[in-house]
């Protein structure tokens, strides 16, 4: 943003940030970065009852984020706003910085850019060198 957006601008960027505040939501438009697809394969893809996946992807929509399609009797989704993978790169790299920053601070072990995570059994994340 260049310019302070108008008030009522406001509470439009509060409602698209509120619709990708939400694990499933955001699953959803990964799986649909690569392409349309129907509540069916969403829903398997991503372990969510159909029902819920219909419930985030209304979510999505009213934030201008997917739209749909009719085929035949099923409705197909995709991506109106491809800017958001934009976005969604920013916070994970800002998201890999602040981590990062935290473990040198605790003097743990720094995960290098770039390098995939794997749990212990512990549940706790644990770098992996590449």
């Amino acid at each position: 943003m260049s310019a302070t957006p108008a008030p009522e601008m406001i509470d439009k960027i509060v409602e698209r940030f509120r619709a990708l505040g939400d694990a499933s939501r955001v699953r959803l438009l990964l799986h649909l970065k690569s392409g349309e697809r129907n509540v069916a394969e969403l829903s398997a893809a991503i372990g969510l009852a159909q029902p819920s996946v219909s419930k985030h992807l209304a979510v999505l929509k009213q934030a201008g984020l997917v739209e749909c399609r009719r085929q035949g009797t099923q409705c197909v989704y995709s991506v109106v706003d491809r800017s958001i993978f934009d976005l969604c790169a920013v916070v994970c790299d800002s998201v890999m910085r602040h981590v990062r920053r935290q473990n040198q601070a605790l003097g743990l072990t720094v995960v290098p850019a770039g390098a995939s995570t794997k749990r212990n059994v512990n549940g706790k994340t644990k770098g992996i060198r590449s």
